[in-house]
Parts: structure tokens; sequence; C-alpha cells
């Protein structure tokens, strides 16, 4: 299978394009949220694309187990999805220039030469353009009202951070190692003579002071060149030979020079290493307080999300449920029983 065939595996989660004659389907409403509806047809997509995402991990009964057990929350979740839409108009987010940004580092990120080119590809995979770009548009719409709304108002401070590795510093512990980032010239995708000019341009940038992220974003054709080409930990003893000799010479901060591997041509960077056993709460503080900000925005987003269906208009067809709706309390059923 090609890089291109994935190549979208991601949003292609979100998106499932129906080839069904609309003509034939009879679309049933299960759900409206203020001015918005979602059909039948929607959520059973979203069902389908829950269990190929699924049988990516598993199989067989514990496949079923998984999928009826998160099918629970699918209309929640697709309910939030419009909720957060919703609010990002209230206000007055506009997300048109970096939804423009997004397609063209994807674009570069599979060195295509124009959007016209990406669009193509996008299509064959049997992707609407327009649902492509709206799903990518919700996406940057709902991170902004998120980290507006509710991740500016979490508060961390250095004292909580050391609290909390105080009393989970096993939790931190780590093998010796280190955390890398790459950049690959792939022998798949081109010519020999391809390989060996943009790995020796690549080399040459990073030589001349071009950040390894940026360079990697540019040329490389691994599936982390989106992320400057991150790959993250490795224990010492588990990278192939000749990247773990390579790498043993290197200091953190340091890159490599060219690595010749079947894979095709690699540049790597040590971006830190780690020594065996739980580290200083000094070189993990950052970690921690992403680690504490996690937690909290998990709760803090659902109280959000219960409090913008408290302002909102949404009606259920009968059968279905929002699992992310406040439930009376039984005393509260109670009294009105009486």
């Amino acid at each position: 299978m090609t890089a291109k065939k994935t190549i979208f595996g991601a949003v292609i989660l979100l998106i499932v394009a129906s080839n069904l004659d609309a003509a034939k389907i009879v679309e049933r409403i299960i759900a409206r949220i203020n001015s918005e509806i979602i059909t039948q047809r929607q959520f059973e997509r979203e069902q389908q694309r829950l269990r190929a995402q699924l049988a990516q991990d598993y199989s067989g009964a514990e496949l079923e187990v998984q999928f009826h057990e998160q099918s629970k929350n699918l209309l929640r979740d697709m309910i939030d999805q419009d909720l957060m839409v919703q609010k990002a108009k209230d206000l007055d987010i506009n997300a048109e220039t970096d939804v423009v940004k997004r397609l063209d580092e994807m674009r570069q990120q599979y060195h295509l030469a124009t959007l016209e080119d990406f669009q193509k590809e996008v299509e064959k995979q049997g992707i609407i353009w327009e649902d492509f770009k709206d799903q990518i548009r919700r996406n940057l719409l709902m991170r902004e009202v998120i980290g507006r709304e509710v991740g500016s108002r979490i508060q961390i401070s250095h004292e909580d951070a050391r609290k909390y590795f105080k009393e989970h510093q096993p939790e931190f512990a780590s093998p010796e190692g280190v955390h890398l980032a790459e950049i690959l010239i792939s022998a798949d995708k081109h010519s020999p003579a391809e390989v060996d000019k943009n790995a020796k341009d690549a080399l040459a940038e990073i030589k001349a002071g071009q950040r390894f992220a940026d360079v990697a974003k540019k040329y490389s054709d691994g599936q982390s060149a989106k992320e400057g080409g991150d790959i993250g930990f490795f224990k010492t003893g588990t990278l192939a030979p000749e990247i773990e000799q390579a790498v043993k010479k290197l200091d953190a901060g340091d890159a490599s020079d060219l690595i010749a591997t079947k894979h095709g041509t690699m540049i790597v960077k040590v971006l830190e290493r780690r020594k065996a056993g739980i580290p200083p709460f000094e070189d993990v503080e950052q970690h921690v307080m992403n680690v504490l900000y996690d937690q909290k925005i998990q709760s803090s987003l659902r109280q959000y999300l219960a409090n913008l269906r408290k302002e909102s208009y949404i009606n259920l067809a009968p059968g279905y449920l929002d699992t992310g709706a406040e439930r009376p309390s039984a005393a509260v059923v109670a009294n009105k029983g009486r």
C-alpha cells in the first residue's frame, strides 16, 4: 500500500463519503440542536467510522465489546461538535485562513505541487473535497472554542505540578534511551538520484542553521513530517543497528550525518537523552503540567458542554440517548413522583 493511499488517515476517519443514491434514501432526523440537525444516515456513518477505527486494534468478540461500549457516547460526541461549532459562530470565530494554511501544510507534507493536485488526491480516496475542507474547518473551530472558553481558564501552579510529581513519581520513571526526530527520504517514493539529492539538500540546510523541524516538514517522507519529524522515545537497544550506531555519537541537540537504511536515507536529531530512573522534577516539569492540564480540561470541558446544552434547544427522536445531558438526581425524580 502506498503512502498516498493512506495519506489522509486521521481525517478520512472523520469523513466517510457516501456513494449511495440520495434520491433513494429517506433522511430521518434523529436529533435537532438549535438550528442544526443530525440524521440517521450521519449517525450510521459515524458508527461505520468508529468500527473501522476500533478494527485497527481489536477483532472478533473484543471488537464487538469495544464497539458496543464506545457507541454509547457516539451521539453525545456528535452533539458536542455541533454545539461547539455553533458557539464559534456566536463568538465570531473565523477559521478560513487557518483552513487554507492547514490544507497547504498537508499539501507540502505529501510533496504535491499545488492545492489542485492535493484536491485530486483527496477525491481519489472517494472523499468529497468540500466535505474534507468542512471537517478541517469544524476541527479548527472546535479547537479555538475549547482554547478560549475552557483552556484559558485552567490555571496550574508550579506548586501544583511539584505536588503531583511527588505523589506520582513512579509514573515518570523512564528507562535509558533517546527522544528522536527524523528526516526520511524514502527509497520507495524517489529514484536513487532524487534520494541522494534531497538528502544532501536537507543536510546542507540543517548545517546552514535551519531549524530541524522546518527542514523535516519540507523534505521528509515520514509520517512524522508534519510534527517536525518527532518520532518519540526509544529505549537503548531498540533502534536499528545503523541508527543506534549514529545516535550513540550524538549529544542532545545534535543532528546526524546521512544514514543509509533499508527504507531510504535518514537524518536523525537527538531531542533528549534520558538516564534510567526517576528524573529530577525540573526535567519533567512541563510534562507534569501537561498531565495536569489534560486531567483538568476533560472535566472542565464536560461541564462547559453541559452548560451549552442548558442554553440550547435539543430534541431527540425516540430511542436515542444523549449521554452528555445532565440527569436529574434520584431525589429530584422521587419528589416529582409525589
